[in-house]
């Protein structure tokens, strides 16, 4: 069997299982690019330059450094939200979902866009 890749310009539409949404009648969908390893490995090179310096005792500034990258992986790499709402009204943008979905939603998407089988597993079927 083969294995499935995506290049990293290509827009996958993921729908997350997070809370039974993939059996929803009208799921939220996430509009993603695939991270490959070598990127991943780039915005780990960013978290240790900006953390570089720091003792390891200063653990909340060395988390507050990895969270910043994380945001910043994630903002970059989707594109669109489909079906997410708050307090009435439907999210599309990267910043707000992030900002606003639950933790393991955004859990669950940034595992999608590292692991290609992943992607795959949640992509929206026509």
């Amino acid at each position: 069997m083969a294995i499935i890749s995506f290049s990293k310009d290509v827009l996958v539409d993921y729908v997350p299982a997070y809370g039974g949404n993939r059996e929803s009648d009208n799921p939220c969908v996430v509009r993603i690019r695939f991270v490959p390893y070598g990127r991943v490995q780039d915005y780990s090179r960013l978290v240790a330059a900006k953390a570089k310096g720091l003792s390891s005792n200063d653990i909340s500034k060395i988390n507050e450094i990895t969270a910043d990258i994380q945001k910043k992986q994630f903002i970059e790499n989707v594109d669109s939200v489909d079906h997410f709402m708050l307090d009435g009204r439907e999210v599309k943008d990267a910043s707000l979902f992030y900002e606003y979905a639950p933790k393991e939603l955004i859990y669950e998407i940034i595992r999608a866009m590292e692991d290609s089988a992943k992607l795959s597993d949640g992509q929206r079927k026509n």
